[in-house]
């Protein structure tokens, strides 16, 4: 159970971004919560296009995400998810009919992360995560390899912490 991937939003605001005209690849860290989950990433198109109605299908842990500009923000837009992840510890779950849009705004050395989750099978009303200010630095962030997780520990799945 602590090795499946902790998935968006859960996951938290990434570590590292690396932007491109064309895209966004951002990095993640792992065991973020406590309750497991390794280090991810995700590159984002950026090339204005919305959602492929069949790629929306292909449900995943990081969802199937496009990205746009609205000024100074950039916007994340999200489908697609499988409903094996939470949205926070202690059983916060969701279908897979889940939608995130996440907000990430510069101001100088800060960055504002907002997030929005909306499911309809679900929640009543949209689910507004606490916003986060996140301090930009020049300090490079460490990624730790992604690790491995082995068919035995199905065994012992009693004393793992359900993530």
């Amino acid at each position: 159970m602590t090795c499946l991937p902790l998935g968006i939003p859960r996951h938290g605001a990434p570590a590292r971004i690396f932007h491109t005209a064309d895209d966004i690849t951002m990095f993640y860290r792992g065991g973020i919560d406590g309750g497991g989950g390794y280090p991810d990433f995700r590159m984002i198109p950026l090339d204005g296009k919305p959602h492929d109605p069949q790629r929306a299908l292909q449900y995943t842990y990081m969802g199937y995400t496009v990205g746009r500009w609205e000024g100074d923000t950039l916007v994340l837009d999200s489908v697609g998810f499988t409903d094996e992840t939470w949205l926070g510890r202690g059983g916060l779950f969701h279908s897979d009919k889940m939608h995130v849009v996440e907000k990430f705004t510069r101001k100088g050395n800060d960055m504002l992360y907002e997030v929005t989750v909306e499911d309809p099978v679900v929640l009543a009303k949209p689910w507004v995560m606490n916003p986060r200010t996140l301090r930009l630095t020049s300090r490079a962030a460490i990624i730790t390899e992604r690790g491995s997780c082995a068919d035995g520990e199905r065994e012992e799945v009693t004393s793992q912490i359900r993530h």
